[in-house]
């Protein structure tokens, strides 16, 4: 009979450890259908669908480490029943069955018996609650899963220091779990700390890139990704702080931690920027931002400067004509600067330093024109067609915080004509003529296509210097290294004139 129990318990053990392996095949494959839906599917529903599928993968995870651990126990068990067992027949053959031998394998087996009973009932009663599995790690993932799972995501609509309080109120092992397993959860959550979004978006930017069947757009994310593993000597560190593929892709890049900075700098590019830009022209003006900004700081007084696509700029006319691209995207970026406010590691909140150039400049004025304003001690306009508004102080700073700066050939700060007069000018018959920047005259200088030019007096900005360029396009040269313009945006970022 003891032989039987012994098989039986050795047959269990092989059982025990192929369903391990199968339930790991699983997970494989719960894991692949997972990325295959890419980011198809949008939304909070979307969330939350693929929270679930994650915490079942977690779960099959889980449960097959558990029968493994299941499998090494009946192994071992069957082998020192065995021991035991061949123990006293042996004392039996010799024919000493009265003895003292008798009496201790008899003890050893029964020791061995009721030691692998326990074990073999605790090991079941978790499998039947899901509770304390072997495995610790398995056991902080289940749970952390659970409770993602069960909604202790933050509410719809918390402010980014709700946000933040509840990251903190996760444990170290969980946070890890998230940014592993679900890094789209936080990577763009405004609230969460930089570094933490930085882990998790460099995990989900090589998922999109594995998973993205569009070329060119694989090829956009291929370059931000060596955007970030590029180092020059006294390079600022780089962190992602969002990526994604709606719309027309998204792209937040920092350089240097803005939770550790005294001066954060967030600069808006405009019309036709796409996500490869982020990783090239716009990344290097952001860039040039930073050096300029910390070639000004004292050395204890780090700075950062973020490049932020966090909308769909419009690709040219007629959607640059209209102002919805900006307003839909003026709370996001309204938000993002919350969240920098919120997560800052230092004792006071950084100098902030809202940056727009060319119609990223309305999305800055837009934003600030929202009820709250936004969480921005400097506003500048660069290259600016206007903000909606029609004097400064509409845009919320404190008197003397709002800069423009406009190049004296820029077409689209000196020369485009506002709605008004283009449309008679088309009703007189100039088209297409009429389409092209136009030499406006002085009774027409104050009004730009949205609202008052940022850059005239009537407007009541601080100007900035600025010169027309190198190459004939003015409008495209305000952070060049070594412009007018970039070094008085450093005096403004670091410490803006009184």
């Amino acid at each position: 009979m003891a032989e039987l129990q012994v098989g039986a318990m050795a047959a269990a053990g092989r059982a025990c450890d192929a369903l391990a392996r199968e339930l790991a095949e699983q997970a494989a494959v719960v894991s692949g259908a997972r990325c295959a839906t890419g980011e198809a599917w949008q939304g909070e529903a979307a969330f939350r669908a693929g929270l679930a599928v994650d915490a079942d993968r977690l779960r099959l995870i889980a449960a097959g480490e558990q029968m493994q651990g299941l499998a090494v126990l009946l192994t071992q068990y069957a082998e020192e029943l065995r021991e035991t067992s061949g123990a006293v027949r042996a004392v039996l053959c010799n024919g000493d069955s009265n003895g003292a031998a008798l009496a201790v394998a008899m003890a050893k087996a029964a020791e061995v018996d009721g030691r692998c009973a326990a074990e073999l009932l605790r090991s079941a009663a978790q499998a039947r609650d899901g509770s304390a599995l072997d495995l610790p790690t398995a056991t902080t993932q289940l749970a952390s899963a659970t409770a993602l799972v069960a909604g202790s995501l933050p509410p719809r609509g918390s402010s980014p220091a709700q946000v933040r309080d509840w990251w903190w109120q996760r444990s170290a092992d969980e946070r890890r779990m998230i940014i592993a397993d679900a890094p789209q959860l936080i990577g763009g959550l405004d609230g969460i700390p930089c570094a933490d979004r930085d882990r998790a978006n460099r995990v989900l930017l090589d998922r999109l890139i594995d998973t993205e069947g569009d070329v060119s757009r694989r090829a956009a994310l291929t370059a931000v990704r060596e955007r970030l593993r590029y180092r020059r000597d006294g390079a600022p560190s780089t962190l992602l702080l969002s990526i994604g593929v709606e719309g027309q892709g998204r792209a937040v890049l920092a350089f240097g931690d803005p939770d550790r900075a005294a001066d954060v700098a967030v600069y808006v590019p405009g019309m036709g920027t796409t996500l490869a830009d982020v990783a090239g022209k716009d990344g290097a003006r952001a860039l040039a931002v930073h050096d300029a900004a910390a070639a000004l700081a004292p050395r204890l007084r780090p700075t950062s400067s973020v490049v932020w696509l966090g909308y769909d700029p419009p690709s040219g006319f007629p959607e640059g004509a209209s102002p919805a691209r900006a307003m839909a995207g003026a709370p996001h970026y309204g938000r993002f600067l919350a969240g920098l406010r919120a997560t800052t590691a230092r004792g006071t909140p950084p100098h902030l330093t809202a940056i727009g150039h060319s119609y990223g400049s309305l999305l800055v004025g837009k934003a600030a024109q929202r009820p709250g304003g936004i969480a921005a001690d400097e506003i500048v306009l660069l290259g600016s067609p206007g903000t909606g508004a029609v004097r400064a102080e509409q845009l919320g700073m404190e008197p003397g915080h709002v800069w423009a700066a406009a190049a004296p050939d820029d077409p689209v700060t000196e020369r485009l004509p506002a709605p008004p007069r283009l449309l008679a000018s088309l009703l007189a018959g100039h088209a297409p003529a009429a389409l092209l920047p136009v030499q406006l005259g002085a009774s027409h200088r104050a009004r730009g296509w949205f609202g008052t030019r940022p850059a005239d007096p009537a407007f009541g900005a601080r100007l900035l210097p600025a010169e027309d360029g190198p190459d004939g396009n003015p409008h495209s040269h305000y952070l060049d290294p070594g412009s007018p313009t970039l070094a008085a945006l450093a005096a403004v970022v670091t410490a803006p004139p009184p």
